[in-house]
């Protein structure tokens, strides 16, 4: 045994994360369970999470539906507090006033194994919704849910005009007078055709329809109506010379002087007639009707005619000449469905599009359902899936599972990595520094304006690549936590295909949890409060996790972070597991540790457990040890119930304290040495600092021990 003067006390600080690839006595922890980082560098276990509507009697309850999704936003100007969640095939709001949950939208798929989790957006104040199978949805303050845009294009409309003539009408009738042949103003003066006098030329037209929702969203044209058309008619402007006034007779037979009385331009134009036969979606509020120019004598390009408030079946007659046609009609195509999407500047950017999931559109500035023929993208020149969209420091970027894209200038995509991508859509999060996180094939990575994109997961190399499902990784849902400061991804670990494991990142170091809580997904409120929620299943796990292992009460949203009195979460395990530690950079050293000293921060009167293990062997080395979480009273009345007689006004509450606990340990000879420490919930833990008494072996006090001949 070494002597006094050979013997030292080796003090750390609480490592703050987990760094399962290094074997250092100054790395990090290989295990930080279901703790998290304090604003004082310690580490604390983590509380909640709560219901955040609990069960009533007479509430509507959520019944044991899958949970897809979840959503806050404040809707108009932040007035209207709107959180949507969708449990099984319904889409829900959270009705405040009631205390209950609104249904909004009922019969949506109910996929237990869809190829990526649902997406929500906000676009002019107003929620949009997808969930990669059904129509994608638009969400309103006032609970009014449609359609986003049009899915089919309008039937073309039915247009009436003159009809031809046979021969044996020709001898008794001008043309243009069968058929529908009212008098308008269309048609295209032409030159005379015997020299002297005009005439209406030959012409063809074309109608065009499209739809207008409550939001203002054009659907795509449909396609040309049927030509209608006016044949050449020549004019015979007869006129009548001014009289003499004596000439009483004349002037009676021609009482209009000078003006004409044959046949002139404005007599032989002629007005259509459209019938629009088939009703309208029950979202639309409009019908836009275009018509060409004269295609026979003119560019013949579709201009706006009109806009007919209504939604069904009508008859519009048109005497409008082409010169007062409107606006170019422009293109479009029907809002399809689609896996992701962002909003980029005031545009709603969808990709992955069913039967093209390597295409990337953009709706019109304002207005999300409606979509341009041209403005698309393929990012990669392969046609490669497009896996993540975001819209992040003003610029869009644009992922798939092997590469990262900027799509700054969007017709021209700009790759700023290759090899690098993204598997998860839901696990693309923001920082408070301006960082872009994500999670993709081989780890998580991390990108800033300017900088190039970097893995930060190296730490947890070993997890990522043998704790994960892979084949559920597009699954992953990430979110910022506002309280804690932290990035948290909630994934499936190996053998499962629920999230129940989330992996902390706060800048600097990883942590995990696992809550024993399937999380379908989870949002932070758009308001002061900050809140995290998540749609998520409580879960009794057997092994596997599976479906059949596994049996859960009802949905539910939770607020991660906070407590009730009235509900108590599933019970968890709170793990701090050391890295090895060693006494010289070799571990080659054998070494005495005699005792551990942990210090620690008054929080809850319970009991913890800990173990030792030796020379890289997780097998425990020493004897489970159980010691309280609390310190000595000493007589600072800290332990005891001082909140059960507290008095309003009078009493004072005591600032949590650090104690030390002083742990025989008794490890001799060891090279390298690792201790684990854990509890179950509701004991909580705040750990803060510790140290160990120990002694270098080969260098010992001569009167310690005998020595060998060459260890002097």
């Amino acid at each position: 045994m070494a002597g006094p003067d050979r013997q030292k006390t080796a003090e750390y600080l609480i490592p703050a994360g987990e760094a399962q690839v290094q074997y250092s006595a100054t790395s990090l922890a290989q295990t930080v369970q279901n703790f998290e980082r304090t604003p004082e560098n310690t580490l604390r276990s983590i509380i909640g999470p709560c219901p955040y509507e609990p069960y009533r009697q007479g509430a509507s309850a959520l019944g044991a539906s899958e949970p897809h999704g979840v959503f806050h936003a404040g809707l108009y100007g932040g007035i209207a507090d709107t959180l949507i969640f969708r449990s099984g095939n319904t889409l829900y709001r959270h009705d405040g006033t009631t205390r209950t949950y609104v249904e909004l939208i009922t019969d949506l798929s109910d996929e237990t194994r869809p190829s990526y989790p649902d997406q929500f957006c906000v676009i002019n104040d107003k929620i949009i919704w997808t969930n990669g199978i059904d129509q994608a949805r638009v969400i309103r303050y006032d609970d009014l849910v449609t359609p986003l845009g049009f899915d089919k294009i309008p039937s073309a409309p039915d247009a009436h005009g003159p009809s031809p003539m046979t021969v044996s009408q020709r001898d008794n009738n001008y043309p243009n007078t069968q058929g529908y042949s009212w008098n308008g103003n269309i048609g295209t003066p032409g030159g005379s055709l015997d020299g002297q006098t005009g005439s209406i030329l030959s012409g063809t037209w074309f109608y065009y329809l499209r739809y207008e929702d409550v939001h203002g969203n054009l659907s795509a044209p449909s396609l040309a109506s049927n030509a209608v058309g006016i044949t050449s008619m020549q004019t015979d402007p007869a006129a009548a010379g001014q009289a003499p006034a004596t000439t009483s007779v004349i002037t009676a037979l021609f009482p209009f002087g000078d003006r004409h009385i044959g046949v002139e331009l404005d007599d032989l134009t002629r007005q259509f007639a459209i019938d629009i036969g088939d009703d309208a979606p029950d979202h639309c509020v409009a019908m836009h009707l275009y018509r060409t120019s004269d295609t026979v004598n003119t560019s013949g390009e579709p201009r706006f005619l009109t806009r007919i408030p209504n939604n069904r079946s009508v008859t519009y007659p048109d005497p409008r000449s082409d010169a007062y046609l409107g606006p170019p009609m422009g293109s479009g195509v029907p809002v399809p469905v689609f896996r992701i999407m962002a909003a980029h500047q005031g545009r709603l950017v969808i990709g992955n599009i069913a039967g093209a999931p390597g295409l990337i559109r953009r709706s019109e500035p304002g207005f999300p359902g409606t979509f341009d023929e041209l403005e698309f993208v393929y990012p990669d020149s392969g046609g490669a899936e497009v896996t993540g969209l975001t819209s992040h420091n003003g610029t869009l970027l644009a992922f798939t599972r092997s590469s990262t894209y900027s799509l700054q200038e969007f017709s021209m995509p700009i790759p700023l990595s290759q090899g690098i991508g993204c598997v998860a859509p839901r696990s693309i999060v923001g920082m408070r520094d301006g960082t872009l996180v994500w999670l993709g094939h081989d780890g998580f990575y991390a990108w800033r304006q300017g900088s190039a994109v970097t893995l930060i997961s190296a730490p947890i190399d070993r997890t990522i690549r043998n704790d994960i499902n892979r084949g559920r990784m597009q699954m992953a849902v990430a979110t910022f936590d506002a309280e804690s400061g932290e990035y948290r991804c909630a994934l499936a670990p190996a053998g499962s295909t629920y999230n129940t494991l989330i992996l902390c990142f706060d800048g600097e170091n990883w942590r995990r949890m696992k809550m024993r809580m399937h999380i379908a997904d989870w949002c932070q409120t758009d308001d002061w409060r900050r809140y995290t929620i998540a749609a998520a299943t409580e879960t009794s796990v057997a092994i596997g996790m599976t479906r059949k292992s596994r049996t859960s009460t009802a949905t539910n949203l939770y607020v991660m972070d906070h407590e009730v009195v009235s509900y108590e979460p599933p019970t968890r395990t709170i793990k701090y597991r050391s890295g090895w530690l060693r006494s010289d950079t070799l571990a080659m050293t054998p070494t005495h540790i005699r005792v551990m000293y942990m210090g620690l921060i008054d929080s809850y009167d319970g009991e913890m457990t800990i173990r030792f293990y030796k020379n890289g062997s997780w097998s425990e080395a020493v004897d489970t040890q159980t010691l309280k979480t609390l310190g000595v009273d000493n007589g600072s009345n800290v332990v005891t119930d001082i909140a059960g007689s507290a008095v309003l006004g009078t009493s004072k509450a005591h600032d949590p304290r650090l104690c030390w606990r002083q742990i025989p340990v008794g490890l001799e000879n060891v090279f390298t040495w690792a201790f684990e420490i854990e509890a179950e919930s509701p004991t909580r833990l705040h750990l803060a600092s510790f140290a160990f008494d120990i002694s270098i072996a080969p260098m010992g006090n001569i009167r310690g021990r005998v020595p060998r001949k060459d260890d002097t």
